[in-house]
């Protein structure tokens, strides 16, 4: 393995990649985090099948299957879950050859010469790298450790129910029964409709007084039929 070199470098080397696709790789990667490698997947200049078989080719190194795989609790133990989750890396094998422990560890990424210098140093073995796709590490880790939680939200949250006081129990206020509406007084009896005849009779009555009247003061010239004219 050539240590002066990283991932994108050897991609563009073998001509897997060019130099638009490895400085935008770059940035996605500087902008959004992750791996280099994931960044040439998501951005689709490679798929992951053909990432793996190059660097299973360039490096020498296996592809391990972690689907149904079952791995030794002593294994898990020599990488912490903090780690296995910052480094994207899962231990699956322990082997003692020469007298020196080696740790076979499922990665996405051979050519990260930091991180497999960390894992040498944490757990004491030589570290022996294994090629494993992105999803199955992840599905292990979640496996083996438990689904991520994220500790911040799980922070706000307490934070939240310590601030907040508890609600003092509500008074039981009783139900009073609505009181029936008193009964409406009947209404008054409306008046006895007026007597129509009885009216017209004594309005006929009057205008023969005033015809009475009038003959009367014109036979005696006590008014003349030009006056009566102007009254009217």
């Amino acid at each position: 393995m050539a240590k002066n070199l990283k991932l994108g470098e050897i991609l563009k080397q073998a001509g897997i990649i060019d130099d638009f696709q490895l400085n935008s790789a770059l940035s996605y990667q500087r902008h959004w985090g992750g791996r280099f490698g994931e960044s040439l997947i998501k951005l689709g200049y490679l798929t992951e099948d053909k990432l793996q078989d190059f660097l299973a080719r360039q490096f020498d190194l296996p592809l391990i299957e972690l689907f149904g795989r079952k791995i030794p609790e002593d294994v898990l133990s020599y990488i912490p879950l903090e780690k296995a989750r910052e480094f994207h890396v899962l231990a699956v094998e322990r082997r003692e050859i020469s007298g020196t422990m080696h740790l076979v560890v499922a990665m996405t990424d051979p050519t990260n010469l930091m991180v497999i210098d960390s894992l040498q140093f944490m757990t004491g073995c030589r570290i022996k790298p294994a090629l494993a796709s992105d999803d199955a590490i992840t599905s292990a880790i979640e496996k083996y450790y438990g689904p991520e939680v994220d500790e911040q939200e799980e922070l706000d949250f307490a934070l939240e129910d310590l601030a907040e006081p508890p609600k003092p129990p509500q008074p039981v206020v009783p139900v009073m029964p609505i009181p029936e509406p008193e009964p409406l007084p009947a209404p008054a009896p409306a008046p006895p409709a007026p007597d129509m005849g009885h009216y017209m009779a004594a309005l006929k009555k009057l205008e023969d007084r005033y015809e009475n009247l009038v003959r009367i003061l014109l036979d005696r010239d006590l008014i003349s039929p030009e006056d009566l004219d102007e009254l009217m």
